[in-house]
């Protein structure tokens, strides 16, 4: 491939051969990714929110940012409608590999041939936002990929410092930037990546713009300010 690759991607094609995968916010110290669980390592340890999938019934699924399929898998096992997108050639070269049905394609620009009644953005997938101001497109956008009564389920962490105080100081006041508008980058094989905008929505913001977006927002709080949220679609007047 020519040009420029991005160093989640070639980590992914080299399968983590030159270390791990870590995601930097500005101003914080760098974290690993859990590269080597989507690489299928045996002895690597599944996220959290992989249990959340227990919760989905029936299909059919779409998986956005589904990576190298795990979710997917997870649902297919159970024998759940799903599919994915992603637009990391790599990861999706994977994903098809092991038998997940997956597009090699933009959130914004996928076209599908069906509605959905599930729709996945974990690992704090909503994040492609990019900023607050552009969520209530996203969710839009993600309205429109559902059938009646569908739902989407977001898995993320809440980047608030712990207490009151830091909850307050997280409110999206009007004429105040959203302390949620980050950059973050990746690092790989001693290589640094450029910024690129990323949404970290705690889950009071995300409850209340998902409600005024058209969803009923339901909230579930864990350990280590980790969150899962269902969104679900009311119906249209």
């Amino acid at each position: 491939m020519g040009g420029y690759q991005p160093l989640d991607g070639q980590a992914l094609r080299e399968r983590g051969a030159r270390g791990e995968l870590l995601v930097e916010r500005e101003g914080r110290p760098a974290e690993p990714t859990g590269l080597r669980w989507w690489l299928r390592e045996p002895r690597a340890s599944a996220p959290a929110d992989l249990r959340a999938l227990d919760l989905i019934m029936e299909g059919p699924v779409l998986d956005i940012g589904c990576s190298t399929g795990r979710h997917l898998e997870h649902l297919m096992a159970r024998g759940i409608d799903a599919e994915g997108i992603d637009l990391l050639e790599p990861a999706v070269e994977q994903a098809v590999l092991h038998g997940c049905r997956v597009h090699l394609a933009d959130l914004w620009t996928f076209r599908p041939s069906r509605a959905y009644r599930h729709l996945l953005l974990m690992g704090n997938n909503l994040g492609i936002a990019g900023r607050l101001a552009r969520l209530p497109a996203l969710l839009d956008r993600l309205a429109g990929l559902l059938a009646p009564g569908g739902s989407v389920l977001v898995s993320g962490k809440d980047q608030r410092a712990p207490g009151p105080a830091g909850a307050a100081d997280w409110s999206a006041s009007e004429g105040r930037p959203y302390p949620g508008d980050r950059r973050i980058r990746h690092l790989y094989a001693g290589q640094v990546g450029p910024w690129f905008p990323w949404l970290d929505l705690d889950p009071d913001t995300l409850a209340a713009r998902a409600e005024e977006g058209g969803f009923e927002a339901r909230i579930e709080a864990g350990a280590n300010g980790l969150f899962l949220a269902t969104l679900l679609l009311r119906p249209r007047v």
